[in-house]
């Protein structure tokens, strides 16, 4: 048989017989060590072939596991097979004194008791480590309102000779509480008692979600000092620890308005913006106004949803989707609501933007405050719809007395004479009377009725070219300028007038708010197509045409 065949005969009775006397042994490097220093475990299953999971839970009372190693190893002496799994526990003591290392189960068997001497270190070694480096924590303000920003700083000092091994820890998880960091670590040096040390910072904003005792647990890093003993300079191991925090999150006080959305914050401020910048009021043609609220030491999302209504008899509102945005300088949190309308003016005469008032606390006074955006006084121009009527608290003049005006009655008796006999004066008065009562309410329709802008025919057929060409762009704001524009090219009409004659006509108005929607509103509901809007704009004029043609003319109306 050749060596490579008992080989592998050899392997095969070892992995048959692999746990036939499986004993579990262990063993310690060392029996006596400092409190500085580590201690490896071994732990051995003879027979075994393969490694089972090992439960070093029974040591963390005592140590810190610092690292686990398995290892399988088969050997051959004089055509004995032996065979055993080793694990390697590597320990740092976290006291100094007798410690007991726990039996450990593995493959149904338990390793035995052992024991370690960990010696303590003399005074002075302690208290150089204690200079050389530290790992402090703190959270300020302390105690803070429920919902309002504390800052939690962590700061890890360290001289030269020390060695830090890894990252700083993570962000911590803390149950309760909204945790958002204040941008990178960040490194810079100190003097403390006339020793400098580096520094290494953590910075993050904690906002309590519940009234009570807020815990912030302690967190460690692994590091290395260098130092010097009687028998020379050594390296040593250390994990430092910062302080477990507590802090108290008092609840809304008292005098906090009930009816108010609770918002504790450094400072909240209200601006406006306009676009056009310095707009002028115009029924029909769209503004946007864009109100920011900023709270210094709060998230975007505590401002509450602001109450922006204005008057349905002025205005139509398109508002968009609120954008909410957070900010921080590495000093603390700034968040913003923006919330942006569209309003198309849809009346003229004089109303008002009413001011606006945002009830908040001051978490650095302790007071209730309000931050206001002042009102505004307007005045729209242009000319009210049809359906709307007179300005408003002002009812319609009353129709002219002239043109109402009915002869009276003859008495009986005096019926008129045939053609030949002479009008009494009194009827020539009269019928003088109602003439002039005709005419003065003819010239005042003329006068109200819109002028008429001289444009060639051609143009109308180039406006009607660009709302074709618009409409086949499905893109809305395009649309309706075009569409505007054709219409004021048929009807020979200024664009303000255009606005007003659409206004009167139903048909037309709704088509002009469902382009308002599809352009301004955040959830457009009856969104116009291009295709559509064509459609009913051919249809529209074909139908005035046509009412244009079967009118009786003006002399049959007054003759």
């Amino acid at each position: 048989m050749n060596q490579a065949l008992r080989m592998a005969w050899l392997a095969l009775a070892a992995a048959l017989t692999a746990n036939a006397n499986a004993a579990v042994t262990a063993t310690l490097d060392r029996q006596v060590i400092d409190e500085l220093g580590t201690v490896q475990l071994t732990v051995r299953v003879e027979g075994a072939s393969q490694t089972d999971d090992l439960d070093a839970t029974p040591l963390e009372r005592e140590f810190e596991v610092l690292g686990i190693n398995n290892a399988t190893q088969v050997q051959i002496v004089n055509g004995q097979v032996s065979q055993w799994v080793e694990h390697r526990i590597n320990l740092r003591p976290k006291r100094s004194g007798w410690l007991d290392i726990p039996p450990l189960s593995l493959g149904g068997q338990q390793s035995p008791t052992l024991r370690l001497q960990v010696v303590p270190l003399d005074a002075g070694a302690r208290d150089a480590i204690e200079t050389m480096i530290l790992f402090e924590a703190e959270a300020s303000p302390n105690p803070v309102r429920v919902q309002a920003q504390t800052i939690l700083t962590r700061s890890l000092l360290y001289t030269a000779g020390v060695q830090v091994y890894g990252d700083l820890p993570a962000a911590p998880e803390i149950p309760g509480a909204l945790v958002i960091p204040l941008g990178e670590d960040r490194s810079a040096t100190a003097i403390r008692q006339g020793r400098q040390y580096g520094v290494l910072e953590q910075r993050y904003a904690l906002f309590p979600e519940r009234n009570g005792q807020l815990r912030i647990p302690e967190v460690s890093v692994n590091s290395s000092v260098r130092l010097s003993g009687p028998t020379g300079t050594r390296r040593s191991g250390i994990r430092v620890s910062t302080p477990e925090i507590h802090i108290d999150v008092l609840p809304i006080p008292s005098d906090y308005p009930a009816e108010q959305p609770w918002l504790p914050a450094e400072d909240v401020s209200i601006t406006q913006a306009w676009q056009p910048a310095d707009p002028s009021f115009e029924v029909g043609e769209p503004v946007q106004r864009t109100i920011t609220v900023t709270v210094l030491g709060n998230t975007g999302s505590a401002v509450p949803p602001l109450n922006l209504s204005l008057s349905e008899r002025f205005f139509k509102q398109y508002p968009e989707p609120v954008r909410l945005d957070d900010g921080n300088s590495g000093l603390g949190i700034q968040g913003s609501r923006r919330e942006t309308h569209t309003l198309i003016p849809v009346h003229p005469g004089e109303t008002e933007l009413p001011p606006l008032t945002l009830t908040w606390w001051d978490s650095v006074n302790e007071r209730v405050r309000q931050a206001v955006l002042p009102g505004r006084e307007l005045r729209i121009t242009g000319e009210a719809s049809a359906e709307q009527g007179s300005a408003p608290g002002r009812e319609a003049s009353e129709p002219s007395s002239a043109a109402n005006a009915q002869p009276p009655a003859l008495p009986e008796g005096d019926a008129p004479k045939s053609d030949n006999a002479s009008h009494p004066i009194w009827l020539l008065a009269l019928t003088a009377a109602g003439f002039l009562g005709w005419m003065a309410t003819w010239l005042l329709m003329r006068r109200r009725r819109p002028v008429r802008v001289p444009m060639p025919h051609d143009a109308a057929a180039a406006a009607w070219k660009a709302l074709s060409q618009a409409c086949k762009t499905g893109q809305t704001e395009a649309m309706r300028n075009a569409w505007l524009k054709c219409l004021s090219a048929h009807w020979q009409l200024s664009a303000a007038d255009t606005l007003a004659r659409i206004r009167r006509t139903p048909d037309v108005q709704e088509l002009l708010d469902r382009l308002n929607r599809s352009l301004y509103a955040s959830d457009p509901s009856g969104e116009i197509s291009g295709p559509e809007l064509l459609g009913a704009t051919r249809a529209l004029l074909k139908e005035e045409r046509k009412a244009e043609r079967t009118a009786p003319p003006l002399s049959a109306l007054h003759g």
